[in-house]
């Protein structure tokens, strides 16, 4: 009887509780099933609640009964949405990006504007240097007579006795002639007789034979000197450089050669003709530069010479493209 009670009593005292195998409380929706942990710990159901508070097994669980257990192998990625600051960065990065575009187009524009008006103002400057032009429309500027321009054109244009004697019209052999008289000396070299026609010039020749030796030049370099003493457009023929029958000039085209070849004069120039000139003003007005000159001739015994026109000689030049002064013409304005 006492063992009974001793029996009794052993099976009625509190048994320790294991603290392996709580029973857990699941979530809404999970059945509360307790699961007792296995000796080995090969097979745990692990649950996690998410934070949609739905619950998130984790891989490679296994789910262990006392007579079957099952491989659960979901295949779950957590799509991480992006970060609001993420796209507030990108969006402002692409607005920096797009405003440096604008702002580069704008300073191209702005440098081809101020790169066109210097370039113009300063074209509008370099002619006004080589220019004497005056503000108002057809307004006289008087210019010195001993500046450079003035001096410059004077020289380009102004004849002695002799060629005054030859010619005094300003035609194509006179303008051949004043072109030729440009031609810089480094131009102008030593050559020969050969395709010389003696009998195309009087009273110039050229023989080799005699010791003499041919100057020649190129008719480009010719060519130049008109376009830039009378203009570009300006149309004159090749031909023979000589006023009237003179040997002033004295140079034959030969077209085959394509030069101007020198020739010996065979006629001796005895003038008893005299001549003062003067210049007397100059002026400008737009892009025209005047000049204007006093002339007397007269003979060995202070006689007037009637074909020789006393008076006011008027020359007239142009400014063209190329900031050259072109010649434009000559009058006789009064005796």
């Amino acid at each position: 009887m006492d063992n009974q009670v001793n029996n009794l009593g052993q099976s009625s005292s509190k048994q320790p509780v294991n603290n392996s195998n709580p029973q857990v409380a699941q979530p809404n929706g999970i059945n509360n099933t307790i699961y007792n942990k296995p000796a080995d710990n090969s097979s745990v159901r692990q649950v996690v609640p998410s934070s949609n508070n739905q619950p998130t097994i984790n891989n490679n669980s296994q789910l262990t009964n006392n007579s079957t257990s099952t491989n659960i192998n979901p295949t779950i990625t957590n799509q991480v949405p992006p970060n609001d600051s993420d796209v507030e960065y990108e969006y402002v990065e692409q607005k920096k990006s797009y405003k440096s575009v604008l702002f580069i187009l704008f300073l191209l524009i702005i440098i081809g504007a101020m790169g066109y008006y210097i370039y113009t103002d300063y074209q509008k400057d370099l002619k006004n240097k080589c220019s004497p032009l005056v503000t108002a429309k057809n307004e006289q500027n008087s210019l010195k007579l001993n500046s450079t321009i003035v001096k410059d054109l004077y020289q380009k244009v102004k004849t002695d006795i002799s060629e005054d004697i030859a010619s005094t019209d300003l035609d194509d052999s006179m303008k051949l002639y004043l072109a030729y008289r440009q031609i810089p000396d480094y131009e102008i070299y030593d050559s020969n007789c050969n395709l010389f026609n003696n009998s195309s010039m009087q009273n110039v020749t050229c023989d080799t034979g005699s010791g003499y030796t041919a100057r020649a030049f190129k008719e480009d370099s010719l060519r130049r000197q008109v376009e830039k003493l009378f203009g570009e457009d300006t149309k004159i023929q090749n031909e023979n450089i000589q006023l009237g029958n003179s040997c002033i000039g004295g140079y034959q085209y030969i077209k085959e050669r394509g030069e101007y070849v020198g020739g010996q004069c065979n006629d001796t120039i005895n003038s008893i003709y005299q001549v003062d000139k003067k210049l007397i003003s100059a002026y400008a007005y737009n892009d025209t530069v005047v000049l204007k000159e006093k002339v007397r001739y007269y003979g060995s015994q202070d006689v007037d010479i009637d074909r020789l026109k006393n008076g006011i000689y008027v020359y007239t030049f142009k400014l063209d493209n190329n900031y050259n002064y072109n010649y434009i013409s000559k009058e006789f304005k009064q005796k």
